[in-house]
């Protein structure tokens, strides 16, 4: 079964090399410093998964002691390193969730220091919808060697956020439900509803619909995002 969606060249992307197809993985899978991940949740990984890949025991990348950042540097280190994951390691992130949750770890690895990551573009179900092979159960990875560099400069504090409220040039992008949106759905936080003065696109609207969801195109995403106030002279800090 062949892909019906355009290919990442044809989306017209800035950096199309931050996504890669499900045949480069194919051609790829089995290259000593290729590790692939599956971010899906627990459960879903034992019933199949992409052959070789592993999967994280913490989704969040979050600490085992504070469950609102990232994980400090020695606890990452460990969580990528038996992963398999190497500094000289290319990561390919996939999920069964319209890239719900591989941009987690996409994220979180470019925070600290690895650039070599890369999402696979339509996820498991691309890889399911093009019958190509898959694994059961659980796997193992030999062990690799990850040395973290922080870049904090990515991240918005606390402090920073109540410095940027109001100003012109900081643009607050809520990406969750409209009913967290509304405060309808606090998740068990302190207080419901949104920053003052952020502007609300679910991430939802970023991907398209059907039976193998990727990234819109360009065109379409900076359409959508001009449309709510995202745009490219701000400095964008969404949650």
């Amino acid at each position: 079964m062949s892909n019906t969606f355009t290919t990442i060249e044809e989306r017209g992307y800035a950096n199309p090399e931050l996504l890669v197809s499900t045949d480069w993985l194919a051609e790829h899978i089995n290259d000593a410093n290729v590790r692939v991940v599956d971010c899906n949740f627990h459960g879903e990984f034992e019933n199949g998964h992409i052959p070789g890949a592993a999967q994280p025991e913490n989704n969040w990348y979050k600490g085992s002691e504070n469950k609102t950042l990232i994980a400090p540097t020695a606890e990452f280190e460990q969580m990528m390193s038996v992963l398999g994951i190497s500094n000289d390691s290319t990561v390919v992130a996939y999920d069964s969730d319209s890239n719900h949750l591989a941009p987690r770890l996409f994220w979180a690895l470019r925070y600290y220091g690895h650039n070599n990551v890369k999402v696979l573009d339509g996820g498991y179900a691309a890889w399911i919808a093009e019958n190509r092979s898959v694994e059961t159960g659980d796997s193992s990875v030999s062990a690799g060697s990850f040395n973290a560099t922080p870049h904090p400069e990515v991240i918005a504090l606390r402090e920073d956020i109540l410095a940027e409220i109001g100003s012109d040039g900081t643009q607050f992008w809520d990406v969750r439900t409209d009913e967290e949106w509304t405060g309808e759905n606090d998740r068990g936080t302190k207080q419901g509803g949104h920053l003052p003065g952020a502007t609300h696109l679910e991430w939802k609207n970023l991907i398209t619909e059907g039976d193998v969801p990727v990234f819109k195109s360009s065109d379409e995403l900076m359409s959508l995002l001009n449309s709510v106030g995202v745009t490219q002279d701000k400095n964008i800090v969404p949650y």
